[in-house]
């Protein structure tokens, strides 16, 4: 069976990119292979495949905050990458 190939088109911040390339490319894996390991993690273990630290919102108050994040979104007030950082 084939696998078919295609580009991922994300945004990320640019000296976080050159940082990962480098880590990467020092381990002698091309960052290609490094998303693709994490990925495979992520999908068969149904979660990131390292210990989250820090709090992550519950289903409570994850919707709550991103309706008050997309409010603002609209009101020019944020913008989506800030969605992304908050």
């Amino acid at each position: 069976m084939a696998t078919t190939i295609t580009p991922l088109d994300h945004r990320v911040d640019a000296d976080l990119k050159r940082k990962f390339d480098k880590t990467a490319e020092g381990m002698g894996i091309t960052p290609t292979a490094a998303l693709t390991v994490f990925m495979k993690r992520l999908v068969s273990g149904g979660g990131f495949p390292f210990a989250l630290r820090g709090p992550v919102p519950s289903d409570a108050v994850l919707p709550a905050e991103m309706e008050m994040r997309y409010r603002r979104m609209l009101a020019g007030e944020d913008t989506e990458h800030g969605l992304v950082e908050a």
